[in-house]
């Protein structure tokens, strides 16, 4: 080659791109219609189910696990939906369509919001991303959109607020601030401090439990330290709790501060939640500091079992096996006559992606839809600036005309009215007017409490009041007086609830209660919480739950030993006949009738 040669240019090739699977765009995709279907299905159910939900304090976390879950999703997907190939996700399928089923036949929102748990988590079952081969993790939040059932929340509360003033009680002895302890009263030298709900935890455990969740999710933990993370969000609430109780005596004893209302103690409350919210971050850095996989792969070592479950349980995902990587794109490809049933199962259903099924998958979601609204339109609904006010409501449903309720009861007197208005007796509820119950039956001198409480946003389970009250439920029925006397045509008679109570000793409460709602009209009583069998017993008959302010009446004697049968009998025709002209006072107060009327109608009914 001489000087004048051209010089030889380098060789260029250009990469021949590798061949991709060409992807439906996701507005034509049939499984962006199918999941849309399935997970709008619920939606009239589940506006009413929600708007009940929003009654509650300790429920009103549900707007923000939502949104963090579909934050998450947007930002961690690849934005496409894909078919419930897994077998998780084709289970949870098949049981979020057999609640959703269960819900249009018992009219129940709430078994729809475990089909749209479930909906949601095998969609996220089957979704991946840059950095994820599959988002269930992100389902954890929304499992706590499921009400605690059968009553189980309430018993929560009992036993929570029980432990808030055990503890806060331990606290002020060591701080050796003088107090005394009667149920759930501290009561200190110039006031007495009530370990309401409010006060319990029931808020800041259910808030905490999200908290949790959430965590979890966001981290990328593994599913099986859900439970572990719920378990530390329990102690940390309850403990964080105790502290804010504590510090109300103790700001009470040695500053003279109020620090149990108004804004002082919402600022408490918030403070000692974000404590709790910090240990349980803390709790989280503590935990993967001792749990994350060994530095040799398991790849490399495939017989050493020990060495495999460790990191499966302990990989989150997040840690980068090169060496492990390096192995796995190295092993032979599987031969596709031995594909497993998953693979399988996926390639058939790649066989429906063709436009005539997203056309009726479409049509499925109106069909699904419209169902639904049906079904909700028979459900009664609570708007959502009335289920913010939480378990009771503003004003009175009935203010009682005392001369109405204490004349005219054939066999019982009722006397020494007591008038509490604005939570002045937390005990008996928002507002309450009580009086003393004096009767002679069968010889006998009968004498208790009645008492009218509102207004509550459902029904108030009193007897869990009473266990509060260190009384023991031995047994509760429902009970109804003799109806043949009534006039069923201005009023539809419902069975009142009777529970037996014991202590230590052999005395005996025996209480009598039933709901009122502001139309006037009885609520059939629930089943006793707690007691799964009886509550799912009944539940294809009475499935029409009123959600209407109501107003609680309850009859409480306490007697030395148990009443017997026929002096039960003739104070179940008293306090029926009783509740009964309460209202008729109350319907025919709601419809604008004059006190005059209103006396005239409850005589018609008096014992």
């Amino acid at each position: 080659m001489t000087e004048d040669s051209p010089s030889i240019a380098p060789m260029r090739t250009k990469a021949t791109p590798s061949p991709t699977a060409v992807r439906t765009p996701v507005l034509q995709s049939v499984w962006t219609w199918f999941w849309v279907a399935l997970l709008t299905a619920g939606i009239p159910m589940l506006a009413v189910y929600f708007s009940r939900m929003w009654r509650l304090d300790h429920y009103q976390y549900f707007p923000f696990a939502i949104g963090a879950v579909a934050w998450l999703a947007w930002t961690r997907s690849d934005r496409y939906f894909y078919a419930p190939a897994r077998l998780t996700s084709l289970a949870l399928v098949v049981i979020g369509a057999v609640a959703m089923l269960s819900s249009w036949s018992l009219r129940s929102p709430w078994v729809m919001s475990i089909a749209f748990v479930c909906f949601s988590a095998a969609c996220l079952a089957v979704m991946r991303g840059p950095n994820d081969k599959s988002l269930l993790v992100l389902a954890l939040p929304l499992l706590l959109l499921i009400r605690l059932p059968l009553g189980y929340d309430q018993l929560l509360v009992i036993e929570l607020q029980h432990l808030t003033t055990m503890m806060s009680s331990l606290l002020l002895d060591v701080l050796s601030i003088p107090h005394a302890v009667t149920h759930n009263v501290i009561e200190l030298p110039s006031r007495e401090l009530f370990v309401a709900e409010a006060c319990s935890g029931i808020q800041s455990v259910f808030t905490m439990a999200f908290l949790s969740t959430l965590l979890v999710s966001v981290n990328r933990r593994k599913l099986w330290l859900a439970p572990l993370y719920l378990v530390i969000a329990l102690i940390l609430a309850v403990a964080g709790n105790v502290l804010r109780v504590t510090m109300v005596g103790v700001a009470d004893q040695w500053m003279l501060l109020d620090l149990a209302s108004g804004w002082a103690h919402d600022i408490l409350g918030y403070t000692t939640l974000a404590i709790s919210a910090f240990f349980l971050w803390s709790f989280d850095g503590l935990i993967m500091t001792f749990m994350h996989v060994t530095g040799t792969t398991s790849d490399e070592q495939p017989d050493n079992p020990i060495l495999h479950l460790w990191n499966w349980f302990v990989d989150d995902g997040q840690n980068v096996d090169a060496v492990g990587e390096y192995y796995r794109n190295n092993q032979p490809i599987a031969d596709p006559k031995q594909l497993g049933m998953q693979l399988q199962l996926a390639r058939w259903m790649g066989r429906m992606q063709a436009k005539p099924f997203a056309i009726a998958m479409a049509v499925l979601g109106v069909v699904l839809i419209s169902v639904s609204s049906s079904s909700a339109m028979k459900v009664a609904v609570v708007g959502v600036e009335e289920g913010a006010q939480g378990t009771f409501f503003d004003g009175l449903i009935f203010s009682p005309p005392i001369e109405m309720i204490e004349t005219g009861n054939d066999g019982f007197e009722l006397n020494e009215h007591q008038l509490a208005r604005g939570g002045e007796n937390p005990i008996l509820g928002q507002n309450a007017d009580s009086w003393m119950f004096d009767s002679l039956v069968g010889g006998n001198q009968v004498r208790g409490q009645f008492v009218i409480s509102q207004t509550y946003a459902d029904w108030h389970e009193l007897c869990l009041c009473y266990e509060n009250q260190d009384w023991r439920l031995l047994n509760r029925v429902l009970g109804q007086g003799d109806v043949s006397q009534l006039d069923l045509d201005t009023l539809e008679s419902q069975p009142f609830a009777y529970a037996l109570f014991g202590g230590d000793t052999e005395a005996r409460g025996h209480l009598w209660y039933s709901a009122i709602t502001q139309s006037g009209d009885f609520v059939y009583p629930p089943e006793r919480p707690g007691q799964i069998g009886g509550r799912l017993a009944a539940a294809s008959e009475n499935m029409n739950e009123v959600i209407e302010p109501m107003m609680m009446l309850q009859l409480w004697i306490v007697a030395p030993k148990k009443l017997d049968t026929s002096t039960i009998d003739q104070i179940d025709e008293m306090f029926d006949g009783l509740r009964h002209k309460v209202a008729l006072a109350v319907k025919a107060a709601s419809r604008g009738e004059s006190a005059a009327e209103m006396e005239a109608l409850s005589t018609e009914v008096s014992p």
